[in-house]
Parts: C-alpha cells; sequence; structure tokens
C-alpha cells in the first residue's frame, strides 16, 4: 500500500512541477519581431517618379477641324507660340459680318444724335440705337471667343512631349491635341516609410540613382506631406534634382535609401 501511494505522490509533483514550467514560459517575453520588420522596411530602396515643374495637355473646348498643326515631337517652344489652330473660316466670316453690323449701327446712332440736336428725332429713337451698336459690339465679343478657342497657344515655355492630332483631323470636345513640359528644374515625388518623419525635413539631401543612365543624382527634400497614408504606412514627400550625373528627362525613375544610421 505505501508503495502505490508513493507512485501517487511522485506523478502529482510532477504535473504541479510541469504546470509550474508552463507558467513560467508563458511568462517570459517573447521577442518582439514588428521592430525588425520596420527596421528593415526603412532600410529598404525607396522608388521616385521624376516629373516636370510645369506640365499641361492642351485639349479642345470645342469640336473643331485642324488646319494648322505647327508643334512637333520634342520642339522647343515659348510661351504664348502657336501650335495648332482649327479652321475657323466660318467663325472669321461671322465676326466679319457682325463688325459690318456694328458699323452700321454705330452711324445710325450718330444721325439719331444729329436730328435730336436738330429736335427731330426722339429720345427714345437715340436709346434705341445706342441699345443697337452696344448688341453689335457684343456680336463681336462673342465670335472673338469663339476665334479664341480657335487656336491652341502655349501657356509657358518647354518643349513638346506629344502630338496628338494631324492636320484635317476632326475632334470633339475634351480631345487632348498637344502635352507640353515646362522647362524649369524638375522635380521627384516619392513615397517614403512613415518612420521617416523621426528625422526628415524640408531641406534635407537624399542621395540616389537613376535607373535609365545608372547616374547618381541629389535630391533637395522641398514639400512634406500632412497625413501618413494609414494602409501603406508611408508619406508622399517631393523633392528637387538638386545635382545630377548624365541627362534626366520626366518620366524617368530611380530609388534612393535613408541616410547611413537613419
Amino acid at each position: 500500500m505505501k508503495q502505490p501511494a508513493r507512485a501517487l505522490g511522485l506523478l502529482a509533483a510532477s504535473i504541479c512541477s510541469l504546470g509550474v514550467g508552463l507558467q513560467q514560459a508563458n511568462a517570459e517575453p517573447v521577442p518582439a519581431r514588428a521592430p525588425v520588420q520596420s527596421a528593415a522596411s526603412a532600410a529598404a530602396p525607396v522608388r521616385f517618379l521624376v516629373v516636370a515643374a510645369q506640365e499641361s495637355i492642351l485639349s479642345a473646348s470645342v469640336a473643331g477641324r485642324f488646319a494648322k498643326v505647327h508643334a512637333n515631337l520634342g520642339d522647343t517652344v515659348r510661351a504664348g507660340q502657336l501650335l495648332a489652330a482649327f479652321d475657323c473660316a466660318e467663325v472669321q466670316a461671322r465676326r466679319d459680318a457682325a463688325r459690318a453690323e456694328a458699323e452700321s449701327a454705330r452711324v445710325q446712332y450718330e444721325a439719331k444724335m444729329k436730328l435730336q440736336g436738330l429736335q427731330s428725332a426722339a429720345e427714345v429713337e437715340v436709346e434705341l440705337a445706342a441699345a443697337n451698336v452696344n448688341k453689335a459690339q457684343s456680336q463681336i465679343r462673342i465670335f472673338d471667343a469663339q476665334l479664341g478657342q480657335c487656336a491652341f497657344l502655349a501657356p509657358f515655355a518647354g518643349k513638346v512631349a506629344r502630338v496628338h492630332v494631324k492636320v484635317g483631323q476632326g475632334v470633339n470636345p475634351g480631345a487632348p491635341v498637344v502635352e507640353l513640359v515646362g522647362n524649369g528644374p524638375l522635380k521627384a515625388r516619392m513615397n517614403v516609410p512613415s518612420q521617416w518623419l523621426a528625422w526628415l525635413k524640408v531641406g534635407d539631401r537624399l542621395e540616389g540613382t537613376v535607373d535609365e543612365t545608372a547616374g547618381a543624382c541629389s535630391l533637395k527634400v522641398t514639400r512634406v506631406a500632412g497625413r501618413v497614408d494609414a494602409v501603406s504606412q508611408t508619406v508622399e514627400i517631393e523633392t528637387e534634382l538638386a545635382s545630377t550625373s548624365g541627362q534626366v528627362l520626366p518620366g524617368m525613375s530611380g530609388q534612393i535609401r535613408a541616410p547611413a544610421g537613419r
């Protein structure tokens, strides 16, 4: 009887010891891996995209058919230069007719004014003649506005990035005509890990490489977004290309890394 009791006592002691061991194991802290992953994410290269300081897509505001297309791919243009034009002969003819009517209305008004001075015309006749002058001038302004929509002028100095139309081609409102990029300094935009906000500030310089040329570049931070993307945990920043090795064009891309020790 003593041996079974002793065996039961030993079994109970073993179970208690095992329970204490499990409690201690559960009480021991599990190594946190999140900071390691976060550090790895912060150290990973960040992609950037080169963009022009000024970009514009000239589009048609009315339907028309092109009579002139002076822009060619890669052309350097100045601000206000004519790039393309619709065939607006009909609108021009209507404007000329409106100018003739305006001149006729002006002559009639002056005649009524003279007759009124001779007591031969009523005041209401003079007012009607003046209203006809204003109406004719309004028609001229309408046709002037329509003629303005016929010409596509460069809004700034730059280069032609793409030409969408040809002479004789008809387009509908909203159709793209010519794409321009400005001559100003190039910029680069990217989404960096939100951990960078602990040290990143406007004016900092980031070193990177342009993929297309394999040349080094130096990017100066000019803007930092005021919100972090909750899904990707990144923040958008904008930089200017302070220095580059080789030619860099809008649309090129590259990568940067956080400075050593960050």
